[in-house]
């Protein structure tokens, strides 16, 4: 990508499945990455299994990244009603979610679906606008949900492939952010990880939690968040002042959920 757009180097920023994509960019080509921010999901390095072997052996069957697994299955739950589905896993995975105890692992009971584990909201929360529901329910309706169910079962097969960087640290300049009640920094081993995320990550800048935000960091923390975040961002990584190329700038300032 950086070679179509004739660039050199990058600031990469993933979040959920982006963040490892951003993170394993920056193991993989520290040359061309000045810069990486992980969003909610932190560097972890490769263990002895994969994480889906890991959760799997101490949750079931029933883990939500198990009930991935088998295709077709999930894929006839989620489009059988895609507003339903869309508006269930955004709010429920948010830090507006009614959960007295906290963010638990999603662990499908047997017989159930995963849509049977999460709440339908009375109403939408201010940071998701019915236009932003409609437009992700209009391009899943389009596209289906095997692309997005895919990445889950190809985490053997990545675990597998990441073999010989086994020990291997980012190096980049790093900067995380995540929200106090997001269900991935709640999930085992996070409280070991996430406070030693430096070890892994040894240009680690600065660890940002946001208080109550849930998994959608950049939707929930938008708009004033959003200016705060760069400015972390920037300062942390030592960014101050540095541009975008001028053609990527409207993409940039675009913002909003989408």
């Amino acid at each position: 990508m950086l070679d179509a757009l004739g660039e050199s180097h990058a600031v990469v920023m993933g979040h959920d499945w982006g963040a490892p994509v951003a993170w394993n960019t920056a193991l993989l080509r520290p040359d061309r990455v000045r810069g990486v921010v992980g969003m909610s999901v932190p560097h972890a390095p490769r263990g002895p299994v994969s994480s889906l072997t890991a959760m799997r052996s101490r949750f079931g069957d029933g883990f939500y990244m198990a009930y991935f697994q088998s295709p077709g299955v999930a894929e006839a739950e989620l489009s059988r009603d895609v507003a339903a589905t869309m508006r269930r896993f955004l709010v429920a995975s948010s830090g507006d979610a009614p959960v007295p105890d906290g963010p638990r692992p999603p662990v499908i009971p047997p017989g159930a679906g995963m849509l049977d584990i999460l709440a339908d909201p009375a109403e939408l929360p201010a940071w998701l606008s019915q236009a932003d529901l409609d437009f992700y329910v209009a391009e899943f309706e389009r596209t289906g949900f095997s692309g997005g169910l895919n990445w889950y079962r190809s985490i053997d097969l990545s675990w597998e492939l990441m073999a010989p960087w086994q020990g291997a640290l980012v190096t980049p300049p790093a900067l995380y952010i995540a929200g106090d009640r997001d269900l991935v920094v709640n999930f085992p081993g996070m409280s070991q990880l996430i406070p030693n995320l430096g070890r892994f990550v040894p240009n680690l800048r600065k660890t940002v939690m946001l208080s109550g935000c849930g998994h959608w960091t950049q939707q929930e923390r938008a708009g004033g968040s959003k200016f705060r975040n760069r400015r972390i961002r920037d300062r942390s990584l030592n960014l101050t002042g540095v541009r975008p190329p001028a053609r990527l700038r409207p993409l940039l300032q675009r913002g909003g959920s989408r």
